[in-house]
């Protein structure tokens, strides 16, 4: 079925009820307490895409929307710190869509996820990490599909399983003639 206008959707996405926000000629810092994001947004106006997210910023708040925003689009660096200064989100926004490398950590320092979107066919690129570094997962993610590899942990032991479009495939057998 077409969609003959764009769907929109409102979602406060990440900024906790009781928080302080301050902003400056552009910048950004929302505190609440156990974590602190820092931000810039701009006043730019991009052409939009209907099945693009953008990402912004109104009222102390982060909001992320399906083909439009309203308030202020998030356009450069983006962290997340929690309470002890920690990092624990980075990545950039360029007129209110996610770009580049994004990380993603514990609050023990180790890396918990790279994200990177492909120009092309606006898949990611995606690699999760459990809380030792061990490789949980590695592959491709397209319209919330997973595809690529991905190692699941079987009580002790590790194994890798191949998904195509977000189903699981078979695992090939080798006959031995």
């Amino acid at each position: 079925m077409k969609r003959l206008y764009p769907l929109v959707i409102l979602i406060n996405f990440c900024t906790p009820m009781h928080t302080n926000a301050q902003y400056y000629n552009g910048q950004v810092r929302i505190d609440s307490a156990d974590r602190s994001f820092l931000f810039q947004v701009t006043d730019i106006v991009p052409q939009f895409h209907s099945r693009h997210f953008y990402y912004w910023f109104k009222s102390g708040h982060i909001y992320q929307t399906e083909g439009s925003f309203y308030g202020k689009l998030l356009h450069g660096y983006y962290k997340v710190v929690d309470k002890d200064r920690h990092l624990l989100e980075q990545g950039r926004f360029k007129l209110g869509e996610k770009t580049g490398l994004w990380r993603t950590w514990y609050e023990n320092g180790q890396l918990k996820s790279l994200a990177k979107k492909r120009f092309l066919d606006g898949a990611q690129h995606i690699e999760t990490y459990d809380e030792n570094g061990k490789l949980l997962k590695r592959g491709y993610e397209k319209d919330g599909l997973f595809t690529g590899l991905q190692v699941e942990l079987v009580q002790d032991s590790s194994v890798v399983v191949r998904y195509k479009k977000g189903i699981r495939q078979p695992a090939k057998t080798v006959r031995n003639q």
